[in-house]
């Protein structure tokens, strides 16, 4: 008997093979090339259910029965991925083509000879093994190229995109689907800052040029898909090969963000020194002033009431007098003023502002205030607040032309997590919006916008300026969003915002009770008076969550809503003991409130018993709402 031929390695062989004898000899060879069987298939179905133990699959082209070799070689291929050598004596180029489609790793010809089916074994696992290498690395690749921050545009040599990660979307507005096979400039149209066509083409070719990397240290920005324009920086590599150049690499960098924050560190740097400045002056223009106004009284004084000099003495001590109220304004601005910080939502803010605002508009601008429910409480003294947003309203109404309009809007930062936004947009332009916060000599607003800067500052926050797209300016501020007393976050809106409907003929309480709701991420609708609730339950296009009410009102307004709002529950505010969770007494603090209005919200409507009600609910506490 014949020794089997020592191999570098034994591979586990399916042979797949609908001619018995030819199966039977090529098992043989096999063996004797010191390889092992691990079975015979003889139709298509066999060969997908033995394929999972084999290393390799030899298999014949032309099988008996519905599906002939190929389409077991594409099955083998999807589910086990174990390369397949096909098997055949002779084929046609239909065949070959389809062949071709099934991704084998080696083509023998019946006879087999052990030489050839030796070199044929060893490519295909050696190809298969590296085909398996270059799937991992690609995979490690895409990945990385996903998660990177930077978008990233791959292209070819000849300027067409092949590839964009998840980032590049986001930033171009163009899908990978979309943007693939489209000409670079199109998708990246990349403009200078004096305007012009794009640049990109042009980055591209440079880079492939010098074989270099190629970086635009101009101002770039890029014309995104939707109108918007983002401030970036653009670097270009090639990509090649032995062969030549395949492509490039186009890696872009917004760099808006970046811009702000050396803004707003600029601005805070000038503040600082105007700050310093003012308070190094004060306390010497102080006694000067003091001087002047003590001297002036005594000329007065020794001049009579008809003297020809007592004119000029009184202007002077007029003059002196507005020096001394600069002055005072100054202090102010250069010493850090006492805060009594507490925690507010910019929403209720707004709401006590609305009077004034709308009586410095007057009727020749108008006002428009939206505000976003559940974006979170702040932690800030309200008094210097309000000063700060009415600094900004009167400078915006004062530049802001008849007919114009002024926008107050609060909602989330898009500059960051966790923080709360008031944008005030109007349409006024501004003629040097990079120093719009520096102190000026102009008699009304020349310190007015410092004041608003260095208190927004103050309470841990930033403002800032910008050109609105639309026209005119826009004002941001951003203040990180306060963290509650009991150490947590604050309240973060639920997946779908609850619509509660309160009455109370109090305008405190009810500002009091919004800025509560709001904050814990409600929909708040109000009313002073049960007519005046079911007017807005009826005109309430979406469904009604909750109704808060006294007792007898919330009586009345669920009789009358009930057929449009079938779903809405109850909490009535009584003034005796409670007899259910629906229930809650007066005096109650913000604290039971809002686990009052969270235990109804997220409980079935039919759960209500005296049981449930929880005991911490019924003492009274600091902090509480009373009558």
């Amino acid at each position: 008997m014949t020794a089997p031929v020592q191999t570098s390695k034994s591979h586990r062989v399916l042979i797949v093979e609908d001619e018995g004898l030819i199966a039977a000899d090529i098992a043989r060879r096999l063996e004797m090339l010191g390889h092992r069987v691990t079975g015979i298939a003889s139709t298509a179905q066999e060969a997908s259910a033995l394929a999972a133990e084999a290393d390799v699959v030899l298999l014949d082209i032309h099988l008996d029965g519905p599906r002939d070799g190929i389409d077991a070689a594409m099955e083998i291929r999807a589910r086990y991925q174990v390369p397949v050598i096909f098997l055949t004596a002779h084929a046609d180029r239909t065949t070959l083509d389809r062949a071709k489609l099934a991704g084998p790793y080696g083509y023998l010809v019946k006879p087999l000879g052990p030489a050839a089916l030796q070199a044929a074994l060893e490519m295909a696992v050696y190809k298969h093994a590296l085909s398996r290498q270059l799937e991992e690395q690609e995979a490690w690749l895409r990945t990385t190229l996903a998660s990177v921050a930077e978008a990233v545009v791959v292209a070819d040599a000849g300027g067409h995109v092949l590839l964009l990660n998840r980032t590049a979307e986001t930033l171009t507005g163009w899908t990978q689907a979309e943007a693939k096979g489209r000409a670079l400039d199109s998708v990246l149209p990349l403009l200078a800052a004096q305007g012009g066509s794009s640049v990109a083409g042009d980055l591209a070719t440079l880079a492939m040029l010098r074989d270099d990397v190629v970086t635009d240290g101009r101002a770039v920005h890029l014309a995104a898909r939707g109108g918007n324009t983002v401030e970036i920086e653009a670097s270009v590599a090639p990509v090649k090969s032995c062969s030549g150049s395949l492509g490039v690499v186009v890696t872009l960098r917004d760099v808006g963000p970046r811009r702000w924050q050396e803004n707003q560190l600029r601005q805070a740097q000038r503040m600082e020194a105007a700050g310093r400045l003012a308070a190094s002056v004060v306390n010497d223009y102080s006694h000067l002033l003091g001087i002047i106004r003590n001297q002036g009284a005594r000329l007065l004084a020794q001049f009579g009431e008809y003297s020809p000099a007592r004119r000029a003495i009184e202007e002077i001590e007029q003059a002196a007098t507005a020096a001394d109220q600069i002055t005072r304004r100054l202090a102010s601005f250069g010493t850090r003023q006492a805060m009594h910080a507490e925690i507010l939502s910019l929403n209720a803010v707004l709401r006590g502002l609305a009077k004034p605002i709308e009586s410095v508009a007057g009727q020749r601008i108008a006002v428009t205030v939206h505000k976003t429910t559940g974006i979170g409480r702040i932690r800030a003294d309200q008094e210097h607040l309000e000063q700060a947003i009415m600094n900004l309203v009167l400078h915006a109404c004062a530049i802001t032309p008849p007919g114009g309009a002024l926008r107050l809007e609060t909602g989330s930062s898009r500059n960051g997590h966790g923080r709360v936004s008031l944008t005030i947009s109007y349409s006024g332009e501004e003629q040097d919006i990079d120093r719009l916060f520096d102190p000026s000599g102009e008699p009304e607003t020349g310190l007015a916008l410092a004041v608003a800067h260095a208190i927004v500052m103050e309470q841990e926050g930033h403002i800032s300026a910008s050109r609105a797209k639309q026209g005119g300016t826009q004002v941001e501020m951003l203040f990180p969003v306060a963290m509650e007393e009991s150490g947590g976050a604050a309240a973060q809106p639920p997946s779908k915002t609850p619509t509660i409907l309160l009455v109370d003929p109090r305008e405190g309480v009810r500002m009091h009770l919004q800025n509560i709701l709001e904050a814990g991420g409600y929909r708040l609708l109000e009313a002073l008076s049960p007519e005046e609730a079911i007017a807005l339950g009826e005109l309430h296009e979406g469904s009604l969550d909750l109704l808060v009410a006294d007792d007898e009102d919330a009586a009345v307004v669920t009789a009358a809503l009930r057929a449009n709002h079938p779903e809405m529950q109850e909490l009535r505010v009584v003034q005796g003991p409670e007899t259910a969770l629906s229930e809650l007494r007066r005096p109650f603090t913000e604290r039971a409130l809002v686990e009052r209005i969270g235990a109804l919200l997220t409980r079935a409507p039919e759960r209500d018993a005296p049981d449930d009600v929880p005991d911490h609910l019924s003492n009274g506490a600091a902090a509480a709402i009373s009558s």
